[in-house]
């Protein structure tokens, strides 16, 4: 199932704002031409806005605009949500980090 909620603009003025929680979130990249999101990379944290904010200043793949976070405060929810986005979207940031 993919992300739910809204796409957010990945900028420091966006992540500055966001909550210390815990979260699943996917990096994204919007293309105008197709009007379509491509997942770049997914992670999972125990503090969103700390994590989004070390993204932007060492970013894991290059490229990404967007953001969607979806909140889990229990670790082990975290990781299996993180395991089964990875498996959705096979997105290029995780398998070049297994390599």
């Amino acid at each position: 199932m993919p992300f739910g909620g809204s796409a957010y603009t990945f900028s420091r003025q966006v992540v500055d704002s966001l909550y210390e929680v815990g979260a699943v979130y996917g990096l994204f990249r919007y293309s105008i031409q197709n009007s379509t999101y491509y997942c770049l990379y997914v992670g999972q944290t125990d503090n969103l806005r700390r994590r989004l904010q070390e993204h932007l200043n060492n970013p894991p793949v290059a490229g990404s605009t967007h953001f969607f976070a979806e909140r889990y405060n229990i670790s082990l929810q975290r990781s299996a949500r993180e395991r089964a986005l990875i498996t959705e979207f096979q997105p290029v940031g995780n398998t070049l980090l297994r390599r």
